[in-house]
């Protein structure tokens, strides 16, 4: 399924860890950023998640995939395709990134610490204003011909004096099969850009997502209007407390 939400589901399957070493010339060695420290510990997952296994070069072939699927979809509005992972993917590596991800009966859970700075501009404006509802058209593979409908609400941004830019959004698609058959999503993001104690910015991303394989007519006649057919792994507002965790880690780890 090609979907907005920065986070694949592919990608919530593992844990990983990687460390960039600064080195010095002098004498003394300034100390080394270890972004696995910057990571939330797993008492800290959302409840219900439990820790999965795979590393940062399974996430980047993972997302690959997805940009390269999105490539061929056609979205109204025109200018309102996604164009940051595609800038952020090809940057990653174990060396400036670390992933922590898991996984509960319904839902995924990922979190991704990078010393790659991420558009955050771009993400904002793929998803707000006239790019709050888009529809997505795949032209190519299985779901050639689909209709995928996203609805995208910003969620209030992480304030804090180590946090220099901030967007969380939630964003619940919805996609008709050609032949009639119905499939939701719902996904919360949130893309910061963190100040660590010792100075350096990180890139923190932070995802959850839920999802169906097929929506039935009695259950899409269930749901209020306006509501999401499948409901998020977590309330927004504990979303955003979530987050608020992760900075807290990322700045003191």
């Amino acid at each position: 399924m090609v979907s907005r939400v920065a986070v694949s589901r592919a990608a919530a399957v593992a844990v990983a860890a990687a460390v960039l070493g600064v080195s010095s010339c002098g004498g003394d060695e300034p100390p080394r950023l270890s972004l696995p420290n910057l990571l939330m510990t797993a008492d800290q997952f959302p409840g219900g998640f439990s820790a999965v296994t795979m590393d940062v070069d399974q996430l980047i072939v993972a997302n690959r995939a997805t940009i390269e699927q999105a490539a061929t979809v056609g979205f109204e509005p025109e200018s309102c395709a996604p164009t940051a992972d595609a800038k952020f993917n090809p940057q990653l590596s174990e060396d400036n990134s670390a992933l922590l991800a898991g996984e509960s009966n319904d839902g995924t859970f990922s979190e991704l610490i990078s010393t790659v700075r991420r558009d955050i501009d771009a993400d904002r404006r793929a998803t707000t204003g006239p790019c709050r509802v888009v529809t997505a058209t795949p032209s190519r593979g299985t779901l050639a011909g689909a209709k995928i409908v996203t609805t995208s609400v910003e969620l209030p941004s992480v304030v804090d004096a180590a946090v220099e830019q901030s967007f969380l959004v939630r964003s619940d698609s919805v996609t008709t099969l050609p032949g009639g058959a119905v499939r939701a999503r719902s996904g919360l993001v949130a893309n910061l850009l963190v100040r660590t104690v010792g100075g350096d910015t990180v890139t923190l991303q932070l995802g959850l997502s839920s999802g169906s394989d097929e929506v039935t007519e009695e259950q899409r006649a269930a749901v209020a209007p306006g509501a999401p057919l499948v409901p998020a792994p977590v309330s927004d507002d504990e979303f955003v407390q979530l987050v608020r965790t992760a900075v807290e880690r990322a700045t003191q780890g």
